[in-house]
C-alpha cells in the first residue's frame, strides 16, 4: 500500500533507497577514484570476493557472488594483468587454480576501505559516535537474520 506507515514498511523504505542507492553505477566510482583504483565494479567486486575466500577456486568466487564462472574468469584475467590477483596452482589437485590476492591488491582494498570511511565520516559528521554505532549494530542484526534465513 502507497504511504503505509509502520515499523516494518519504514524499514523495507528505507533499506531500498540506501540498497538502490548503493548500486547505482556512479556509486563507487569516486570512491574508487579518491582511493586511486582504477577498476570497474565488477572487477572490483571480484577482488573483494577474492580477498574473502583466500586460496578460493574460480568456481568458488563465482558461487559466492552469485555468478557464472565465464564471468568472473573475465574479471580475474583483468585483475592478475593488472597485478591485483595472483593464481597458483592447487596443491590437492594440478588441473585447478587458487586465487589470492597481491600485495598491491590488499593495498588497493585498504585504500578504497579508507576512502569510503572518509566519505562516510563527510556524510554523517553531524552524527554522534553513539548514533553511528548503534546504526551499525542494528544493520549488522539484520544483516544476521537474512544469512541465517539462508543458512550462509
Amino acid at each position: 500500500m502507497v504511504g503505509e506507515h509502520s515499523p516494518h514498511a519504514d524499514l523495507e523504505r528505507a533499506l531500498t533507497r540506501l540498497v538502490r542507492r548503493a548500486f547505482l553505477p556512479t556509486a563507487g566510482e569516486k570512491t574508487r577514484a579518491d582511493a586511486g583504483v582504477d577498476l570497474e565494479r565488477a572487477a572490483y567486486s571480484t577482488l573483494v570476493r577474492i580477498a574473502h575466500l583466500e586460496g578460493a577456486r574460480l568456481s568458488e568466487i563465482a558461487a559466492g557472488m552469485g555468478l557464472e564462472a565465464s564471468t568472473v574468469s573475465r574479471h580475474v584475467k583483468r585483475l592478475v594483468a593488472d597485478g591485483y590477483v595472483e593464481v597458483a596452482a592447487d596443491p590437492d589437485d594440478a588441473r585447478a587454480r587458487r586465487h589470492f590476492p597481491t600485495p598491491a591488491g590488499r593495498a588497493a582494498l585498504a585504500r578504497v576501505r579508507q576512502a569510503r570511511r572518509a566519505r562516510l565520516a563527510e556524510l554523517l559528521h553531524d552524527w554522534e559516535d553513539t548514533e553511528i554505532l548503534d546504526l551499525a549494530v542494528k544493520l549488522d542484526r539484520v544483516v544476521d537474520a537474512l544469512e541465517a534465513e539462508e543458512g550462509t
